[in-house]
């Protein structure tokens, strides 16, 4: 049954396509999980997602698995799985999270130094889970700023630009440079999404490594000019795009070459002993 598959503590989520053998192997799958472990699959929590399927097809595949037919987008491990860009709305909750942290607090018994902490601690890193995973819309990003900015300055969560003695900006620069330290959110989401780049090249373990991940081009382009390759055997280097030559790409030397280079040829890595 060719299947990709992710499974985290008691959430599953299997891609199998709509034919019957298949649809009866991941069934029969399901059921001697059951009988190997003594915990029984509740339907009435499982949910099929069609991807491209005619009628027939969801059909059979409702009568096999026999779980609600449901449409996209879906939610797995607490965030938005969909077909298309993820919306500000389906980020919402994210956001909402953010915020009821606040009534929470007793902000106003808190001197500025003491939200300033839960600033940096608490409310910045609800969104991690998300920007892990996703690129977060800009209109989203707002409002999670704008939520840590009206809680440090006036402990409420909406403030107006005559409250703020400094501009965010200079808030969630380096200590060293003047500012606060506090995370800048568009920053770090950039940050965590280069994460994947990183963990692709240096641990091929991983279920996923094998698959192009999506990458934001900034991201991807700030991995890129933030790391640099140690030619081994040369089966994980990539001849034309890594910066091997004591931290410089080919193309940096010689960029009508790297022009004649198909995009196919240019992500293998060379031959052990060719390099």
């Amino acid at each position: 049954m060719p299947s990709v598959t992710s499974m985290y503590a008691d959430d599953v989520v299997t891609f199998i396509k709509p034919e019957r053998a298949n649809l009866l192997a991941c069934a029969a799958v399901v059921e001697d999980f059951g009988a190997a472990s003594g915990l029984r699959t509740n339907r009435t929590k499982c949910s099929l997602h069609p991807i491209h399927c005619t009628v027939n097809q969801v059909e059979l595949a409702q009568s096999i698995l026999q779980c609600s037919v449901e449409g996209w987008p879906c939610k797995y491990l607490g965030l938005p799985l969909g077909l298309r860009k993820v919306s500000v709305a389906q980020l919402q909750p994210v956001v909402e999270s953010a915020a009821s942290r606040l009534p929470l607090w007793s902000a106003r018994l808190l001197n500025r130094g003491g939200r300033t902490i839960l600033v940096q601690t608490t409310l910045s890193a609800i969104p991690i889970h998300a920007m892990m995973s996703l690129d977060i819309p800009a209109k989203s990003m707002q409002a999670l700023k704008k939520i840590c900015r009206g809680f440090m300055w006036k402990a409420r969560a909406d403030v107006s630009g005559g409250h703020c003695l400094v501009a965010w900006d200079k808030v969630t620069s380096p200590k060293s440079c003047g500012g606060l330290g506090l995370p800048n959110l568009q920053l770090l989401n950039l940050a965590l999404r280069c994460r994947w780049a990183w963990l692709q090249r240096v641990d091929a373990s991983k279920a996923w490594a094998e698959f192009d991940l999506q990458i934001p081009p900034l991201a991807r382009a700030l991995f890129e000019s933030a790391t640099a390759v140690v030619v081994g055997n040369g089966e994980r280097a990539l001849f034309w795009k890594d910066r091997w030559l004591q931290g410089a790409r080919v193309a940096d030397h010689a960029p009508n070459l790297v022009a004649m280079v198909s995009a196919r040829k240019a992500k293998c890595c060379a031959p052990r002993g060719r390099f």
